[in-house]
């Protein structure tokens, strides 16, 4: 490596995989918007591709799909470690666990200058094993990003990792597009929602910490009493088809859409009238800020980083989670209020474009790499 940092940085980011999520887009946005001039950026997947892979590509990122099935197994390790060897990258950016366990332990083997950890979430369903690899891992690590400070906490709390090695960015998103009341129109009659339905929006994986079952419930006990609104569920996951099901029992698919993984999120957040995400645990949701930049009232669980965004009667409404009974009363008091409706939606809107856009973001992120850097530069020219 150049010691004095003369030419461009080469950065890789390591990720499990890359299909539709916000982890995923998280990663895609800091690619995609680092400074071309300052660095070479390479993005490598463990598993697979997927959506946001293919994105990548098309916008001249070095994307490579490394088909390694498992972090644990050493011949895996041994054969990321000759690729960083071969590659001979300044910075290795991981994220989520996976890529961060094989990752880490390939990079410092290969001598990689600046190792980096992003963690996406509170991992409270790790056993002690796993708690005791992050915090091993951490010796070798420059440094661990948390995308919350509820994310922060935990790590230095149940971790017990230094504080001195992490550091809280916070999720950022790119401004939302424009989206015409035609193609909005036309979205509506394509998903088969009612003219005069108001729409209850959630995207999410379908797995069981997103809380979907609680949403459905709530769903549930709204439609007792009014029939004009329909639920719109974006996403995939394990529980879509027991999920169906559940609709079925509760009388309610009739109003319930489920829409798949979409890549038209701004168009499905512009038919939106009230965003809900009803997780039991969540880092700090990528959706909820999109939903707020769209200038959408929030409901959600007041769990992990989302009380970080999300303030309690200003910009949405938060509840307790595995709470259908609070659900549905949030849901019912803004769908009888347009004006807090339209009030908590321009709150959230304003704390978006102050606090998490994608520029922020990648400010902080490019400002952690420089200073990384150059402490390892000053760190050579002592010895």
């Amino acid at each position: 490596m150049d010691r004095n940092i003369k030419r461009k940085i080469n950065v890789i980011h390591l990720v499990e995989g890359l299909t539709i999520g916000g982890l995923e887009k998280v990663l895609t946005s800091i690619a995609l918007n680092l400074d071309k001039k300052k660095y070479n950026v390479s993005v490598w997947c463990l598993r697979e591709g997927g959506f946001f892979a293919d994105k990548l590509l098309k916008e001249g990122i070095d994307v490579k799909i490394l088909h390694i099935s498992t972090s644990r197994n050493p011949l895996s390790i041994y054969k990321l470690y000759k690729l960083l060897k071969n590659c001979k990258f300044d910075i290795i950016h991981t994220h989520a666990y996976s890529a961060g366990t094989i990752g880490r332990m390939s990079a410092f083997l290969a001598g990689v200058p600046v190792i980096i950890s992003h963690n996406h979430s509170v991992y409270d369903y790790y056993n002690t094993y796993y708690h005791f690899v992050e915090w091993f891992l951490s010796l070798i690590t420059d440094r661990i990003i948390c995308i919350s400070d509820i994310v922060n906490r935990f790590a230095n709390e149940t971790q017990r990792i230094n504080t001195k090695k992490l550091i809280t960015i916070h999720n950022g998103i790119d401004s939302e597009h424009a989206v015409s009341e035609k193609r909005t129109s036309g979205l509506r009659k394509e998903l088969g929602i009612p003219a005069d339905h108001s729409v209850i929006c959630t995207i999410a994986h379908m797995e069981e910490h997103k809380g979907i079952k609680y949403l459905l419930e709530s769903a549930s006990l709204l439609l007792q009493s009014r029939n004009d609104v329909s639920f719109l569920i974006v996403g995939e996951g394990a529980l879509k088809e027991e999920l169906r099901k559940t609709c079925v029992v509760l009388k309610i698919e009739k109003n319930v859409i489920f829409a798949g993984e979409r890549s038209d999120i701004p168009e499905i957040l512009s038919l939106t009238d009230i965003f809900v995400l009803p997780s039991l645990r969540e880092g700090l949701s990528l959706a909820i800020l999109e939903a707020m930049a769209c200038g959408k009232p929030v409901i959600a669980t007041n769990v992990g980083g989302v009380p970080e965004v999300v303030k309690d009667g200003i910009s949405g409404i938060l509840v307790s989670p595995k709470d259908p009974e609070a659900l549905h009363s949030a849901m019912n008091e803004l769908l009888g209020d347009r004006e807090k409706r339209k009030k908590m939606g321009h709150n959230g809107k304003r704390v978006c474009n102050e606090s998490f856009d994608s520029e922020t973001m990648i400010g902080k992120i490019e400002d952690l790499y420089d200073y990384l850097l150059c402490k390892k530069v000053k760190h050579w020219r002592k010895s």
